[in-house]
């Protein structure tokens, strides 16, 4: 038995099935609903979770640029006090890195000949080394320093400036192997006149640890451009100082990929999405406000909606093993409720059969099912008795129609013998009334020529034939009133 036909044929189980499908209809719809405000929920969550760490990450890394730009600035006015005094240079910029463990290195570096005792290269630098700093006199004919950005650019501007991150070059001194960033302040004479720059320098290696520490979710990862778009900082190491957010656009245009790095290197704030691969990716972006870099934090949508994922998994796993039980507990509970149903049809079907004294079952119970067993139960009874008077009825019927079909025979058979009477009465009554006619016939046409003797002779046979007729008759009325009497008695009579 197939389930539809299973379905079909079984109250219980069609009573089951339109029951799970209302309740799977209004499950749906609750879902429906619960999922969809869950969605924007776990997003907006999600959303408020990223903006805070990525709040929390340029708080951090600006706190730190902040730190670096107050100890630059206290250092340049001592530099600036003592101007007068070269040697002191080395003391300061040793003294600065000392102060500022986040601090790589430090550069005060003079025009050339500033110094003329010193000659055409001074610049004091030292290099925090972890467990010492050293010093030394930076500058050379193979690294003029003031050709350099970090020292032109805040120059000429004459104002603070952050400098692009950048390598510094072998110069025969103190290696160093790291990307650096400074923080460049012009520094002044006693005329207000650009004589020098106080450099002090952060490892890029601290950013890409303090930005790449945020996560906010397992798989999201962070980048910082710089100003033009370059990568600083990137998970995929070959990016960076190579390309640009820009850069795998020019294979492959993607406007949101472009409109995603116009705004980082713009300055703005806010967040974007963009498609790679098979996913969407959420992106929130915000820039420094010390420098022109801007920092983003790349999450994948699966990460973003995880908790709304795991949550629909977990609902649907429940709500299917609910809906489950629920049609076990409907098909159990609506055919124990059912029982007497099937019980009653079985009795009617032994009652339609003939079997009029099949008892009917009680389930003692006060609803519509047992006054409804009760309700058949008294019919089951009333026709019990109403076919027993139908059969006491039948037979009386039947033994009436055997007597009259009895006394219809004997009726014939009355009749038969009552015609066989009549037609026989008929014959013996001929013979007189011919011998009466015939005398009648001699005597109208003879009389005057009998004898007195002669006429009495044919009156008396006249008078005897009629009393044979006068006889015959009273048998006939006899018959009429208290039956046929035989034949042979009638012919008895006949012969006398």
């Amino acid at each position: 038995m197939t389930l539809i036909n299973y379905i079909r044929r079984s109250l219980s189980a069609r009573l089951s099935f339109w029951v799970i499908i209302c309740v799977v209809v209004l499950f749906m719809a609750a879902l429906g609903i619960l999922f969809h405000y869950s969605r924007m929920a776990v997003k907006d969550e999600a959303m408020e979770k990223a903006s805070q760490t990525l709040e929390s990450t340029l708080l951090h890394v600006e706190n730190t640029l902040n730190e670096v730009e107050v100890a630059a600035d206290n250092m340049k006015w001592l530099v600036e006090q003592h101007i007068s005094t070269p040697d002191s240079m080395f003391t300061f910029s040793s003294q600065i890195l000392e102060n500022n463990p986040n601090l790589y290195g430090c550069s005060i570096a003079f025009e050339p000949y500033y110094y003329k005792e010193k000659g055409r290269y001074f610049s004091a630098y030292s290099y925090n080394g972890g467990d010492s700093i050293e010093t030394e006199q930076e500058g050379n004919d193979l690294y003029e320093y003031y050709c350099m950005d970090w020292y032109l650019i805040p120059k000429l501007l004459d104002r603070p400036y952050w400098v692009e991150p950048f390598r510094e070059q072998d110069t025969g001194g103190i290696q160093v192997a790291d990307v650096i960033t400074s923080y460049c302040q012009p520094i002044h004479d006693s005329e207000n006149r650009v004589v020098g720059v106080l450099s002090v320098d952060l490892s890029l290696d601290w950013f890409c640890k303090t930005i790449s520490g945020t996560k906010p979710f397992p798989n999201s990862y962070s980048i910082l451009l710089g100003k033009g778009g370059t990568f600083l900082v990137h998970p995929d190491s070959t990016k960076l100082f190579y390309e640009t957010i820009f850069t795998s656009t020019l294979e492959e245009p993607d406007t949101a990929m472009t409109a995603l790095g116009e705004a980082m290197i713009s300055g703005e704030s806010g967040y974007k999405v963009f498609h790679r691969g098979n996913e969407d990716y959420y992106v929130f972006y915000k820039p420094f406000k010390h420098t022109d870099w801007s920092v983003a934090i790349v999450c994948p949508e699966s990460d973003i909606f995880e908790p709304y994922n795991s949550l629909q998994r977990y609902l649907m796993a429940i709500t299917i093993i609910g809906l489950i039980l629920l049609l076990f507990f409907c098909i159990f509970i609506i055919r124990k409720s059912l029982r007497p149903l099937k019980l009653l049809a079985h009795s009617a079907r032994r009652i339609s059969e003939g079997d009029y004294q099949e008892t009917v079952p009680d389930s003692h119970r006060r609803d519509e099912i047992g006054h409804l067993q009760h309700s058949f139960s008294k019919m089951q009874k009333a026709l019990a008795e109403h076919i027993g008077k139908l059969e006491r009825t039948t037979e009386t019927l039947t033994e009436r129609n055997r007597e009259l079909l009895h006394a219809n025979e004997l009726a014939k058979e009355a009749d038969r013998v009552k015609t066989a009477f009549i037609n026989n009465m008929t014959d013996q009554m001929a013979p007189p009334v011919g011998i009466i006619a015939s005398k009648s016939d001699i005597i109208r046409e003879n009389y005057r020529d009998f004898s007195e003797e002669e006429m009495k002779a044919h009156v008396d046979k006249m008078l005897e034939n009629t009393e044979t007729i006068t006889c015959l008759l009273n048998q006939l009325l006899d018959a009429s009133e208290h039956g046929t009497p035989s034949i042979l008695s009638n012919e008895e009579t006949s012969a006398s």
